[in-house]
């Protein structure tokens, strides 16, 4: 039976000491059915040298140089989208690189279950010093297949479980029919792509560590959070939620309150003062907009419910007259 094809981008930025590592961890898996395109966003390292090394290997199909760069890597994943022929995409970043056996079993049960849009693994984070798992995205069972919009009100209002884009893989039929909306953020498009993805079908978490997400000073979600913008694009996409519902009276609190501790955690480490103080005022209104709306609430229904007993009880005094 012949087996379906995933086109693997690896959009990168330099890069080049990573960048051997990460693409010898994509030719190296032992899913073989694959088709690779590198997109090179105007690297002013040693980035195309490293690359080059791999210009006749028969599965790398593209090799992209931008003349100058584009400013965001979500438009270097549209421009993979278009190159790429598969059934599958992995945006596989060029700064992580992942256990030879990821495809093999993210494939191997999405190609049955064709409702599944989007799976994803469970990562080890590398810092320097040391590889660890983060244990808040562990779940007991091996693998768990959630319905895409309760993935999203479990898993996409608060923190961005598919936190980084290398440990995933989605059908490409499903791009269609994404709005670009994501492609105008600068850190947070990632949470609206994979939102968009999930509306369409059903996620699948595979719970084995088969991805290695690398963090360090250069990525793109460190340096948003120490300039504040991811807070920022969190407050837009909050809006988002609202509108399409993720959101209400039941959970707007938590997710208010979720942001505000983000801010403080990340304070001594990250954040100028100034930078703290524009987060925490940002967030600080939506908080007494939150408290407000519910008080309001409460002493309405409190109002409606005092005017039923009312009601109720004239009513009864009126039959015993």
């Amino acid at each position: 039976m012949t087996r379906p094809l995933v086109s693997v981008i690896i959009p990168n930025y330099n890069y080049a000491q990573f960048l051997k590592q990460r693409i010898e961890s994509v030719l190296n898996q032992t899913y073989t059915d694959i088709e690779v395109i590198i997109l090179d966003d105007f690297s002013t390292d040693d980035s195309k040298n490293v690359i080059e090394q791999y210009r006749n290997d028969s599965r790398v199909k593209h090799i992209i140089y931008n003349s100058t760069n584009s400013g965001s890597t979500f438009k270097q994943w549209q421009k993979g989208f278009s190159l790429a022929n598969g059934e599958f995409i992995w945006i596989a970043e060029a700064d992580d690189y992942a256990d030879r056996f990821l495809l093999e079993k993210l494939i191997d049960i999405m190609a049955d279950e064709k409702q599944i849009i989007v799976g994803f693994v469970n990562s080890y984070w590398v810092l320097p010093d040391r590889t660890f798992i983060n244990e808040d995205y562990t779940i007991p069972e091996n693998k768990r297949i959630y319905d895409g919009r309760s993935f999203v009100r479990e898993h996409l209002l608060k923190e961005n479980y598919i936190y980084n884009a290398s440990m995933a893989v989605f059908r490409k039929e499903a791009i269609p029919n994404i709005s670009n909306e994501y492609t105008k953020f600068r850190s947070c498009g990632d949470k609206l792509f994979w939102k968009s993805l999930a509306q369409q079908g059903k996620v699948l978490y595979v719970c084995e560590p088969l991805n290695y997400f690398r963090i360090h000073n250069a990525k793109v979600t460190t340096n948003s959070i120490a300039n504040g913008l991811l807070f920022h694009e969190e407050k837009k996409f909050f809006y988002m939620n609202v509108k399409d519902g993720y959101i209400n009276d039941d959970n707007l609190l938590d997710v208010v309150l979720y942001f505000l501790r983000y801010i403080e955690n990340v304070k001594a480490g990250f954040l100028t003062r100034s930078t703290y103080i524009n987060c925490k005022i940002l967030w600080d209104k939506e908080l007494h907009r939150t408290l407000f709306s519910n008080m309001c609430t409460k002493f309405q229904y409190s109002y409606w419910k005092l005017k039923a007993f009312l009601e109720d009880t004239v009513g009864k005094v009126k039959t015993k007259q």
